[in-house]
């Protein structure tokens, strides 16, 4: 009979509806189809007996990605599964053909037994490659979690058919017997290293997603009578057992702690840093507690989930690891935690994860809102964004998809399936071709066709609150992203550096993330020297190692939008720990392109380096004066007014010359190491070498030209001060295989002041942005300049980081600021266009006074945490504002930043409903003494938490002075706490003061 022994990840249920999506959906009928020629295709090419020989040769052999390349030829291999596919010799021949020079290795120059071999330093595992990619396609790997055995299994429980359900049971009785004691890929070890980094050709927490697949399919091959017989595989390798024994003692392997990555261990129930290693141990505790029965599991996996879902999340909905793509990553994990917790909670003992409006926002809304011109955002470890396309990413699109039908299938909350199933019927036409290319697509309800509804991409910004990522959007879609959130892990150093998106196209080309640990992204592309950002004094502090500096985060200072310009300004001083560090961003449409005018004011410092590179794809780049290279000239950023020589100093010896193929270096050099290694100094200079020092403009504007060869050219001009050094340089991808011009600006002084426009245009384009000018100005620390549109219209700006009264001479008059910024626009007769007062209270020219935003402060007189709702006196004027508030609990505290969804007003009060959880994070006192607390939970997101308000559920209560470890808690205490006591960090309290941001 056809059941399996729980159905935790499919039940009788979905089976059924599995049936009627084939029978409904066309895409349904063309998987199934598919599944079904893949897995007779498979029986036909595979016998038994071929599946046993080939996985039980691996035995004692390595397994690696081959991310060093070709040794012959030096070229990277291709990672995409079908590039991949030709490179591979069928079995019983282990050969991989290098699709660059075709050489078949190994060879009679490159002999490989098994074990690997090592040339110039470099280590490669031909064999291990070769067993690398037959094991993910039978078991299941890094691209493809569902390997040809699940396959099988799926096509077994939809047919029936025993035949596919006794082959996977012999991959998994194959793999099963030489799984214990494999030590993991090798490509992150050094050569000849015993350590163990995870199981077969799965590394690390890559074992528990594999492991969740192969639980499911045991599941439902549990009561099949093979499982019963004497293991072949076992027998073959001369042991005892019975082919379940065998598949058991796999799925039990390997499980609660993760040798060869982050430290943690589940046992009774522990948590230790909730980053998305343990979220996946969690997910493959729950499905191992499932399957074989393990009371213990299932309680730890149960309460694991209420705390991932409280505590890794930040109230708005985000993930604490520093990178949009492990946001993306992290929520399929969650979405399997959730499911599993689901099927283990039969006493509803804990919450319902598709209950959360939290979880529901991290995995469906926020994905939506946060896309750059249909782009992913491409920020920290993540990988280069080169599409040229403005349409959704269809990738992207169906994560989203999949997402809202979990909740849709599965919450119990009315409100949250409606919404899900809103998102359901507008992104099915754009998923339609993609569904099925997971298994579990076809075993959920899909809407009908005709149910479809056109996407709507979002048009204005959006701010998160706690994670601090801004993304600005102008009338014509131009997007910049800010981040001023706190440095977690996965971070890049690069708070307020700017991601620039124009004509679909990620202009600011973050050089991006591919391998953990390698040379290029331990010394180079995590550091601020490697974004569009001002590295502060060299980053001299950067200890060898050390990927980004420890911060708390800044603040978003304001954010004004209006009739399509949208201009935003972030503040972080604590990044370096001077007086000030804020970057201020205007977008504003010209016609079909936009102007992006760059205002960054640093205080406290002694150099500050400006850098600014564009295109991921050849680029030449061209500047208004001349370069004046001389016999003296540093080859490298970091040889500048450096106090001893640096042997890397040189041509052909800097770090972005020698960066080759899996990250490193070639040749390596005396003291350097092929992985993991740093320089001292370690800020990323020494990756940009051929710096070329370029003379200072007579009019102190600085103009400079990006030329792609897809088409596009972005003009950046810059107003200096005479004082700067200017030079272009040279840097590298991160494999070394592109190597890209950059311009470099220094400052020096006790106060800097940068700032530059920039505009992206079609080479076949006329330029529809002319020339800026410095404006004479009085003030303090003023920034003020004309842009000239090729139209004839003029804008005309003022900024200053300090609120004061201004006076700026233009062409038309004086023009009379008070505030610290604002913008008027006129035609070349002077005639008023629009006049915007930024960050204002009021602005005069040609005699006529502007208003800006009344800017007044309420109190909060009352709080609902289950409805996110304030009650404020007096209410705030709603007209013109930007629809976020700042709340705090006094004027000289930090303040956060909420989204408005909707305003009630009354008499002398009003009700704000906000967007995000007014709760924090969670936990239990294990101890309390001496006001330190010691909390079950970690509290990922402590650099957010310092502060605020701790309230246990039996009356405590006190202020966050520290969370020094992600479980221990400095307080101040208004009242003891308790062992035992639940406590949730609040973030808004009655009497705090409240105003439009």
């Amino acid at each position: 009979m056809l059941k399996p022994k729980r159905g935790f990840y499919v039940d009788a249920k979905q089976l059924a509806t599995a049936r009627k999506n084939i029978a409904t959906h066309p895409w349904a009928k063309q998987t199934f189809k598919q599944l079904e020629a893949e897995c007779q295709q498979f029986l036909i090419d595979w016998s038994e007996e071929d599946v046993y020989a080939c996985v039980l040769s691996m035995h004692g052999q390595t397994f690696a990605y081959g991310i060093t390349g070709c040794p012959h030829c030096r070229k990277p291999f291709p990672f995409s599964e079908d590039a991949q596919r030709a490179m591979f010799s069928r079995f019983p021949i282990k050969t991989v053909t290098c699709p660059s020079c075709k050489t078949v290795l190994p060879d009679a120059t490159y002999t490989d037994e098994g074990a690997g071999i090592k040339r110039d330093g470099i280590e490669y595992y031909l064999i291990g490659m070769w067993n690398f990619y037959i094991a993910g396609q039978l078991l299941g790997g890094v691209r493809d979690h569902e390997g040809m055995v699940t396959k099988l299994v799926w096509l077994y429980i939809l047919t029936n058919n025993q035949r596919y359900a006794r082959q996977a049971i012999v991959i998994l009785d194959a793999f099963a017997a030489i799984y214990p004691g494999t030590i993991g890929p090798r490509d992150f070890t050094p050569f000849g290293s015993t350590k163990e980094m995870g199981r077969l050709h799965l590394l690390t927490s890559i074992v528990y997603r594999v492991k969740v697949l192969l639980a499911h399919d045991y599941d439902w091959l549990y009561y099949l009578p093979e499982l019963g017989e004497p293991s072949p595989a076992r027998a073959l390798l001369g042991l005892p057992g019975t082919v379940r024994d065998n598949i058991e003692a796999m799925l039990r392997d390997y499980l609660l702690t993760e040798p060869g990555g982050p430290e943690y261990d589940l046992t009774e129930g522990n948590l230790t840093e909730l980053h998305n290693h343990e979220a996946d141990g969690v997910r493959a505790m729950l499905a191992v507690g499932l399957v074989l029965e393990e009371p213990d599991y299932l309680k730890w996996g149960i309460r694991a989930t209420d705390v991932f879902l409280a505590n890794a999340l930040g109230r708005d909905g985000m993930y604490f690891e520093g990178s949009y793509g492990y946001s993306m990553f992290t929520s399929t994990v969650l979405l399997d935690m959730g499911l599993l917790a689901m099927r283990a909670d039969t006493a509803q003992v804990g919450s319902h994860p598709f209950e959360s409006r939290r979880f529901f926002q991290f995995a469906v809304e926020n994905p939506l809102d946060l896309l750059c011109q249909g782009h992913l955002p491409c920020y920290g470890d993540w990988g280069q964004d080169r599409s040229s396309n403005p349409a959704p990413d269809p990738k992207t699109m169906a994560d989203i998809y999949r997402a809202a039908l979990h909740f849709y299938t599965f919450s119990p909350d009315d409100a949250l399936r409606s919404q899900a199933a809103k998102h359901l019927y507008s992104l099915y036409a754009l998923v339609e071709k993609r569904l099925g290319t997971k298994g579990l697509d076809l075993f959920l309800s899909h809407p009908e066709p005709h149910q479809a509804a056109a996407l709507t991409l979002p048009t204005s910004s959006i701010f998160t609150g706690q994670a601090g990522i801004l993304i600005g959007r102008d009338g014509n879609g131009t997007t910049i992203l800010m981040r001023v959130g706190p440095n977690y892990t996965h971070s890049h150093d690069d708070m307020l550096g700017l991601s620039y998106y124009a004509y679909g196209k990620e202009i600011s080309a973050d050089v991006g993330y591919s391998s953990y640990g390698t040379n290029g992204h331990y010394g180079w592309t995590t550091h601020s020297i490697a974004h569009n950002t001002v590295v502060v004094n060299s980053d001299q502090k950067m200890k060898r190692g050390q990927l980004y500096k420890p911060c708390a985060g800044g603040t978003l200072s304001f954010l004004y939008e209006k009739d399509g310009i949208t201009m935003f300004e972030g503040s972080a001083p604590n990044l370096y720990g001077i007086e000030a560090y804020e970057r201020a961003v205007a977008i504003v449409p010209l016609g079909a392109s936009s102007y992006v005018l760059d205002l960054f004011y640093i205080r406290g410092a002694v150099t500050g380096d400006y850098t600014f590179r564009a295109f991921h794809e050849k680029a030449e780049l061209s500047l208004a004066v001349s370069r004046i290279r001389s016999a003296d000239s540093t080859w490298t950023l970091a040889g500048v007014d450096a106090s001893k020589r640096l042997y890397y100093d040189a041509p052909g010896q800097s770090f972005g010359e020698r960066l080759t193929t899996g990250e490193t270096f070639h040749p390596l050099g005396k003291e350097e190491r092929a992985q993991g290694w740093t320089p001292d100094p370690n800020n990323g200079y020494g990756f940009i070498y051929d710096l070329q020092p370029c003379e200072k403009p007579a009019d102190n504007i600085l103009q400079a030209n990006w030329v792609s060869q897809e088409g596009y050219t972005l003009t950046w001009q810059g107003l200096l001060t005479g004082n700067e050094r200017i030079w272009t340089g040279t840097y590298p991808t991160l494999d070394g295989r592109e190597k890209h011009p950059l311009l470099i600006v220094r400052g020096t002084g006790t106060t800097m002041q940068y700032a530059a426009v920039f505009c992206t245009r079609k080479n076949k384009q006329p330029s529809e942005l002319s020339r800026i000018h410095r404006l004479s100005a009085r003030g303090v620390q003023v920034t003020a300049l004309s842009v000239t549109h090729e139209s004839g219209s003029i804008d005309f700006w003022v900024y200053s980081p300090i609120r004061q009264t201004m006076v700026v001479q233009t062409r038309f008059g004086e023009w009379q600021v008070i505030g610290r910024c604002a913008m008027v626009r006129t035609n070349l007769q002077g005639k008023i266009m629009r006049a915007d007062c930024m960050y204002a209270d009021e602005m005069r020219f040609q005699g006529i006074r502007y208003e800006g935003i009344r800017r007044i402060t309420s109190t909060i007189i009352d709080v609902d945490y289950t409805k996110r709702a304030i009650r404020i006196t007096p209410p705030l004027p709603v007209s013109g504002n930007s629809g976020y508030v700042r709340i705090a609990r006094s004027s000289d505290t930090q303040a956060s930043i909420y989204p408005v969804e909707h305003v009630q007003t009354e008499a002398d009060n009003a009700v704000l409903i906000l967007r995000d959880d007014f709760i924090l994070s969670k936990g239990t006192v294990l101890s309390y003494s001496s006001d330190t607390l010691h909390t079950t939970d970690p509290l990922p997101l402590a650099a957010s938490l310092t502060g605020k308000t701790i309230r246990g559920n039996r009356g405590s209560r006190g202020i966050i002075l520290a969370i020094p470890s992600p479980k221990s808690i400095r307080i101040q205490a208004a009242s003891p706490f308790s062992v035992g006591e639940t406590f949730d960090i609040i973030d808004i309290e009655p009497n705090f003061q409240v105003e439009w941001l």
